[in-house]
């Protein structure tokens, strides 16, 4: 009889691992941190973390500086139920979704069924938004929009960032107006880390100097790279006003 309990048991715990998500993150940030998901935690100095035994669902996911205590990242993920979520974290607190495996079947690890890039979120210190993705297995044919409840934006990977942001300037392009455009464009920087490169491509959609140089004032708090603004200077028709950027970025 203890022999057939003992073997339920095992089936049973078999049967609960089995049914259970994943989370695998490396951390592309110089440093130690502290890595929580769900009501695991952990800390290494190799800045790569794995979790095991997660409940399928919205995940509480947050990284802390380890030595300063700031919040490096923030945010709920939706781990489908019996997936290994592959991701990555990079300086600026944004997560790059690179694989979603099938746990049954997969290698596990880095060297998992990489599906490719399937999902990147940036968030500000304290967002609590969502991510969407494409999951394989009849969870989702297409990605899902999932709602933004946070300081942060959502969008569908890299490589579809590229494609959503070309899609946004061929829209700015479309409009009759410079005042629509410089409205579109400011909404879109409200919710977006955008590139010096980006900005300038949004900047040249403009027909008048002066459109340019209130964009570019407005678009500069939101550049994660300040040191390559230097790359807006073409976009300008006259030197006097690239030169008031110039007073006015030396003075943020």
């Amino acid at each position: 009889m203890k022999n057939i309990y003992f073997a339920f048991a095992l089936v049973l715990i078999s049967s609960t691992l089995a049914h259970g998500s994943e989370f695998i993150l490396r951390v592309k940030r110089n440093g130690q941190h502290i890595v929580s998901a769900s009501n695991q935690t952990q800390t290494n100095t190799i800045n790569n973390y794995q979790f095991y035994n997660l409940y399928g669902g919205n995940t509480p996911v947050k990284v802390v500086d380890k030595y300063t205590g700031n919040i490096i990242f923030k945010n709920n993920l939706n781990i489908p139920e019996g997936y290994q979520v592959i991701a990555e974290l990079d300086a600026y607190g944004n997560m790059t979704i690179l694989a979603n495996n099938l746990i049954a079947g997969t290698n596990g690890g880095w060297g998992g069924n990489n599906n490719g890039n399937v999902g990147t979120i940036n968030y500000g210190n304290n967002g609590n938004g969502n991510y969407g993705g494409n999951y394989p297995g009849g969870h989702c044919g297409t990605p899902v929009p999932y709602p933004n409840n946070g300081d942060g934006y959502y969008n569908q990977g890299q490589g579809a960032n590229n494609q959503y942001f070309s899609q946004f300037v061929s829209s700015l392009k479309a409009e009759s107006f410079d005042s629509n455009r410089l409205q579109n464009a400011k909404v879109y920087a409200s919710k977006m880390n955008l590139s010096a490169q980006q900005i300038k491509e949004i900047a040249a959609t403009f027909t008048f100097d002066s459109n340019r140089l209130d964009w570019a004032k407005a678009a500069y708090s939101t550049c994660y790279d300040k040191a390559n603004y230097f790359l807006l200077r073409s976009t300008f028709t006259f030197a006097s006003n690239y030169s008031s950027l110039q007073d006015y970025i030396s003075v943020q």
